[in-house]
């Protein structure tokens, strides 16, 4: 039975392999969502989850491993991507506290929905995978052109104006405040004294 016959996807040569990798990993993250572990999680499941076929999905990843590994860098880019929209609705009167509240919010509400059991594997994963892993906080820099816009237009006087690196390492610090309690399990994170600590770190760091 072919793939068609089937009803399963067959990459299509004008469908982008950029596209395809990335309906894979979506289909991977559900797979990860629903399961108990990396290890319950068959080819033919991950082939069901995305509608190829398993020969289709290992046309782009060599194993399980692979494809797994390329999971926390789909998420992490996801998760800092779809701030940036947030940030740049972001009015023009707002206070700085009330942007920074935004962004905390943001991370917190996701990343509390997301078991550290799950992550961590992936994390793993991820760094073993990766042949650049010093680059592993590239990602967050998505969002140093909104925040740098957000200060300019700002009304309020209570943002400091800052040069691209001032705000690329003030995120760095900003991203190990959240991700590191979370990682490493920590019953602290997400707690409401974890969230405010972030939040006044966030309002000292990007102040007028």
């Amino acid at each position: 039975m072919n793939d068609q016959s089937s009803g399963l996807r067959t990459p299509h040569k004008k469908e982008s392999t950029a596209n395809t990798v990335d309906t894979i990993v979506e289909a991977a993250i559900l797979a990860i969502e629903e399961s108990g572990g990396l290890d319950t999680i068959s080819s033919r499941k991950l082939a069901q989850k995305s509608g190829f076929s398993v020969g289709s999905v290992y046309r782009y990843f060599k194993d399980k491993d692979h494809l797994f590994s390329k999971v926390w860098l789909f998420f992490i880019t996801r998760l800092h991507g779809s701030l940036v929209p947030k940030i740049n609705s972001f009015p023009a009167t707002g206070t700085l506290r009330q942007l920074m509240m935004v962004i905390v919010d943001h991370y917190f509400n996701d990343l509390s929905r997301r078991k550290p059991s799950r992550g961590i594997p992936l994390y793993r994963m991820f760094i073993k995978a990766s042949v650049d892993p010093e680059n592993m906080a590239k990602p967050i820099d998505v969002l140093i052109e909104p925040l740098m816009n957000a200060q300019k237009i700002n009304k309020t006087d209570t943002m400091k104006i800052m040069d691209e690196n001032e705000v690329r390492i003030y995120l760095r610090g900003a991203l190990a405040m959240v991700r590191s309690d979370f990682l490493e399990g920590n019953p602290y994170f997400g707690t409401p004294s974890h969230q405010r600590v972030v939040l006044e770190a966030l309002v000292r760091l990007f102040q007028k």
